[in-house]
């Protein structure tokens, strides 16, 4: 198995995603991808995109039940490759869902 991948959801998305089997937040019909990290991207993350954000779920990830939907894709802005998740996360691709509190 490949190293997991996170994802931090809105409480609310994740709550909905439990009720109907998948999780879509909003930024997927947005952007079309569903924004990831890999555990070492996870701190400038939480420092960039969601430090004064309140609570999330941090949503750990399989790598390999994401597959054909991930793709790994260049970030000029932090200089790294990131995963992104083209479409809804099957919750049986979901690890682990654990409160996150970004300014903790």
């Amino acid at each position: 198995m490949s190293e997991p991948i996170f994802h931090f959801a809105a409480p609310a998305d994740w709550d909905g995603a439990r009720s109907v089997g998948e999780y879509a937040p909003p930024g997927l019909a947005a952007e079309g991808f569903i924004h990831a990290a890999t555990a070492g991207q996870v701190p400038g993350v939480v420092e960039r995109h969601l430090r004064g954000r309140g609570p999330r779920v941090r949503l750990t990830l399989d790598v390999d039940a994401l597959r054909p939907l991930l793709v790994f894709e260049w970030s000029e802005a932090s200089g790294d490759l990131y995963p992104h998740v083209f479409g809804p996360i099957p919750l049986a691709a979901v690890l682990a869902a654990e409160p996150f509190d970004p300014d903790a």
